[in-house]
């Protein structure tokens, strides 16, 4: 399985972001790159919240081969020139500014976020083929596209409840085309999105699986004339009831 650009940022970073050299951290054992795709670990990570110290570390370990506009290459090594746009009051810090395929290697993002919202990373990559003849720069990227870091604000997502599964408040809302429901479970569960208009007519419904962490329902309203409409949030033991408005 070969990976893009984009998913090379993706799996360096996961979820994060601005390099600063010795992070004090240690690669899992336990993170382990079956086939050789490329992997990162966990899977998933703590919902980051306003004002509230976050601490965490990420193993990943760089794909062999990746595509790029169609062609297949064999990657030598990546280096991260920079990185840029970590949400305020927050500190990236990775053990290396230089990867090669089949190591593992350990980044950390700790801080307190001072500013809620979305923040899209900027990465600045070069990462250098492998053309039998030595390592060769296949040149700059800019990747603004890969990830984006949510800072919650604490009317969101509740830290003193970790340990229970939380809906967040529908972002952006109102909204014109797609709007995004966020919600975090503690255990593995199947949680379920149904959306009503005000005369209580299914208009949508869709289920997934969930493993502990932070997930999302990405609802498309293009189908939907403007008004309000009502969502149910149904997980194994509770459900969640709202409302948002589509404006155009």
């Amino acid at each position: 399985m070969k990976r893009n650009i984009n998913f090379l940022a993706t799996l360096i970073f996961g979820i994060f972001t601005s390099v600063q050299l010795s992070a004090q951290c240690t690669p899992d054992p336990a993170c382990v790159d079956t086939g050789e795709p490329g992997e990162y670990c966990p899977q998933n990570f703590p919902a980051i919240i306003l004002d509230v110290a976050y601490d965490e570390v990420i193993t990943f370990i760089l794909a062999l081969e990746f595509e790029h506009n169609g062609t297949s290459y064999t990657l030598d090594s990546l280096a991260v020139d920079s990185i840029e746009n970590v949400p305020p009051g927050m500190t990236y810090s990775s053990s290396s500014t230089g990867y090669v395929p089949g190591e593992a290697y350990c980044s950390q993002l700790a801080g307190t976020p001072t500013l809620a919202g979305e923040y899209a990373i900027r990465f600045y990559l070069s990462p250098y083929i492998d053309l039998g003849s030595g390592p060769e720069l296949l040149g700059s990227f800019l990747d603004d596209t890969s990830v984006v870091v949510t800072v919650y604000d604490p009317s969101g997502l509740d830290p003193n409840l970790v340990d229970e599964f939380q809906v967040l408040p529908v972002v952006p809302n109102p909204f014109t085309e797609i709007t995004q429901l966020s919600f975090y479970t503690p255990f593995d569960d199947h949680v379920q999105l149904q959306v009503y208009n005000i005369l209580g007519e299914k208009m949508h419904e869709e289920k997934k699986g969930a493993t502990p962490g932070e997930h999302q329902f990405k609802f498309s309203g293009n189908t939907l004339l403007p008004g309000t409409y009502f969502y149910r949030v149904r997980n194994s033991h509770k459900i969640y009831t709202g409302k948002f408005i589509k404006t155009k």
